[in-house]
């Protein structure tokens, strides 16, 4: 029985992200699709305009799956009655070296792309789901006692998941090895020590010479 659109859509979508996980942005092909999927090459490009969009669209399947992996931990911790601070962005970024090492070509497609796209005008559903992991984030700075604003909790968030985020994504490779995976580790429980203590101690911003405009 011949699948429909919206199930050959996802069909295609579940090869392209097995292709890029496989082996990166260059590895997603029409061809390689059409073939996998049993349908033409034209059938492809009748679902999705380019191969962009087949990108993008794998994209934020990604980032809604990494959105989803953040909640779960968060929902985990408040199973548990943790509440400190540290901890509960430890346990997130643990979440995030996790999903990383288990999307070794198509999460470093997602920051290949999203260089490519940095000059797209106006946010859209993409940026949205972005949006989405930053607020994760503020979530947990939020419950802490640091007196902070919407707008300094905003750029608080942004600027740990961005150095977390740097930390992992410069130093992780496939198949790294454990003593690697270590050093990043380690990077990581400093970065986030540092950082809480700073906004404990109440002159995070203040050292910084910087509030949000």
């Amino acid at each position: 029985m011949a699948l429909d659109k919206e199930e050959m859509s996802e069909k295609v979508l579940a090869i392209a992200e097995a292709l890029l996980n496989e082996g990166g942005a260059d590895n997603l092909k029409a061809r390689t699709i059409a073939k996998q999927a049993g349908i033409s090459v034209g059938s492809v490009y009748n679902l999705f305009a380019d191969l962009d969009e087949v990108h993008r669209a794998v994209n934020m399947r990604l980032l809604d799956r990494l959105g989803a992996t953040g909640i779960a931990a968060m929902a985990d911790l408040e199973r548990q009655g943790v509440t400190d601070v540290r901890h509960r962005i430890l346990a997130m970024a643990a979440a995030y070296v996790r999903f990383v090492e288990a999307h070794p070509g198509s999460w470093p497609a997602v920051l290949a792309f999203n260089r490519r796209r940095a000059t797209r005008p106006g946010p859209d559903a993409y940026d949205a789901l972005l949006d989405a992991l930053f607020d994760i984030v503020a979530g947990v700075l939020k419950a802490g006692d640091f007196d902070l604003d919407d707008d300094c909790r905003a750029l608080a968030a942004r600027t740990l998941w961005s150095s977390v985020h740097g930390i992992v994504t410069s130093g992780y490779v496939a198949n790294s090895n454990s003593r690697q995976a270590e050093e990043i580790w380690h990077q990581v429980e400093l970065l986030v020590g540092v950082f809480v203590k700073g906004l404990e101690h109440g002159g995070a911003f203040a050292h910084a010479g910087t509030k949000p405009v």
